[in-house]
């Protein structure tokens, strides 16, 4: 009988120590979720804040409003066509289009291509310069030339 008592006083002490480790437990998850339920709040303010002030930055930085500012506030006149382009000589010619030549890649492709023919020889890729046709220049000086008022070179 003894024994039976000691059991029960043991499994008291044990329930009333999980119950205190549970407890403590429950109260730790409830200060968490209070601070993460903080910590969302802060976030969702600090997210409108930073959309508003992305608003009000795109608002002042429109260029109706630069303009008139540059010119009340700076003496600035906007530009006529000639003072941008006064011959079609001053138009640099564009710069060519440089495809430069990677071996490792080109390996890479050709492993990565399916099996060719026999009778097909593979072509090293090369560094390519993609210039404007002469035709092109000419046909483009035209039009700068028609848009100048035919006053061009």
């Amino acid at each position: 009988m003894r024994l039976f008592r000691i059991s029960n006083l043991l499994s008291l002490v044990v329930a009333t120590v999980f119950g205190v480790l549970l407890f403590w437990t429950s109260q730790a998850v409830q200060q968490k979720e209070d601070q993460l339920g903080e910590l969302k709040k802060n976030l969702a303010q600090e997210t409108e804040t930073v959309r508003v002030l992305g608003v009000e930055w795109d608002y002042l930085n429109r260029p109706q409003r630069l303009e008139k500012m540059a010119v009340e506030h700076l003496g600035m006149e906007l530009p006529s066509a000639t003072e941008v382009v006064k011959q079609v000589k001053d138009i640099p010619e564009p710069s060519p289009l440089v495809i430069p030549y990677n071996p490792e890649l080109a390996q890479e492709v050709s492993a990565q291509a399916p099996a060719k023919p026999p009778q097909q020889k593979s072509i090293p890729m090369k560094a390519e310069i993609i210039s404007p046709s002469k035709a092109d220049k000419q046909s483009f000086d035209k039009l700068i030339e028609s848009l100048d008022g035919g006053t061009g070179e």
